[in-house]
């Protein structure tokens, strides 16, 4: 990230911080109990928590500045958000009140502050305050709710807050669609408008805390007594680079291109609802399973999910962040669909494989698709640029403004 722009506050890394006991909660709710049913319930857990972070990425945005009474609001939202990610284990197992009624309260900070730092910007504020107060309502009712209408109740909130923080307009992204021209997203009400560069670095440290949930689990399962010879620290340096060729695909390819969209677009909502808000959760996601999926390799006799938590979460990091999957004249579109494919494949090795085996592969096929991605985007940095947006099936996904369109 250049010196543009918003940059991100002392009190928001405090609250990642909070997030990051979450995080390592839901790996280790996969990692406890290897099954598919673990990796959906802390998908439907992650979702929540997602959407809740999102909210004050959001509010600092646009309303933030390093104050007093924001200082405290942010520090009294970090106490429910605790208390949630305290609570994963039990919600895991059904016992959600004190769950959902964390996030109730984490959502009352929110209409709060809306409420509090958004003079000037009243209907913005207005509408989003509203919204934060009927999705706290809605959690709070949840904890009285049974199975599965609870769930619903939670997609509900969820729906009706973010629809409002980072509210979509359909009608500019069918223009974009026709026209090819992301200027056309570009909100008439300046207050709605986002500030690209923070958005940009908030999203890319939240990946950060993820890839480092992958160095966490692996080099837990090596401290508890896995590293005792050769073999096991050669391994954990396999993980460790694995996780360093994961931070590069992102950082050195999508984060520049992704940043650049959403300022093309004026800091549309609309774009970056689509490229960050939805864009980026399964990406993210993918990091945690891949987390577990690493940490468990790394311990004796790991299950056969490990296997394919390592590999399906790869391909999905891989597809989500979409650089990969760039055409270009060096490296044949078929031949990256076909790689991507593979990864998704790879657990298939299992057999001819020790666990320790399978991490190099992993980390080799991983150093592999680093590489190409870089090769792409450096070769013709422009052209990449519109290829990134033609494969983009989110709204206002097109070629950007052309040189005449420009001004250039």
């Amino acid at each position: 990230m250049d010196d543009q722009g918003k940059r991100v506050s002392w009190v928001e890394l405090y609250l990642d911080l909070v997030f990051v006991l979450a995080v390592a909660q839901l790996a280790h709710l996969i990692v406890t109990e290897p099954a598919m049913r673990s990796v959906w319930i802390a998908l439907g857990l992650f979702f929540t928590l997602w959407w809740t972070w999102v909210g004050f990425a959001v509010l600092y945005n646009r309303l933030g500045a390093d104050e007093p009474v924001q200082r405290l609001l942010f520090l009294a939202a970090s106490v429910p958000i605790g208390v949630a990610a305290v609570a994963i284990e039990p919600a895991s197992t059904g016992d959600s009140t004190v769950f959902a009624l964390s996030l109730a309260v984490a959502r009352l900070v929110l209409a709060g502050a809306h409420a509090v730092t958004g003079e000037g910007r009243s209907l913005l504020s207005e509408r989003i305050t509203r919204a934060c107060l009927g999705s706290a309502a809605l959690f709070a009712l949840s904890a009285a709710t049974p199975e599965p209408l609870r769930y619903a109740l939670w997609a509900v909130a969820i729906g009706v807050e973010s629809s409002a923080m980072l509210a979509e307009d359909r009608t500019a992204a069918r223009r974009v669609r026709r026209d090819h021209d992301l200027s056309a997203l570009r909100p008439e009400d300046a207050s709605e408008a986002l500030d690209a560069h923070h958005f940009a670095e908030r999203f890319g440290l939240f990946l950060i805390i993820l890839l480092g949930e992958v160095v966490v689990e692996a080099g837990q399962a090596s401290a508890n007594g896995h590293a005792t010879d050769t073999a096991g620290w050669a391994v954990l340096v396999a993980a460790m680079v694995l996780a360093a060729a994961l931070w590069w695909v992102y950082f050195d390819s999508a984060a520049a291109i992704n940043l650049k969209v959403l300022e093309l677009s004026g800091g549309s909502p609309t774009m970056a609802r689509a490229i960050f808000a939805v864009g980026h959760m399964l990406p993210a996601f993918a990091l945690l399973i891949i987390a577990a999926g690493v940490g468990l390799l790394l311990q004796d006799d790991p299950p056969r999910i490990a296997y394919w938590l390592a590999c399906v979460g790869i391909g999905i990091y891989l597809t989500g962040t979409r650089v990969f999957l760039f055409s270009s004249s060096r490296v044949p579109g078929v031949v990256r669909a076909l790689l991507l494919v593979a990864t998704f494949q790879l657990a298939r090795l299992r057999p001819e494989l020790s666990p320790y085996g399978y991490v190099w592969l992993l980390t080799g096929w991983m150093v592999m698709c680093a590489a190409l991605s870089t090769r792409v985007l450096h070769g013709d940095a422009e052209g990449d640029l519109e290829r990134y947006l033609g494969a983009s099936r989110a709204a206002g996904s097109a070629a950007p403004p052309s040189r005449s369109r420009q001004g250039r």
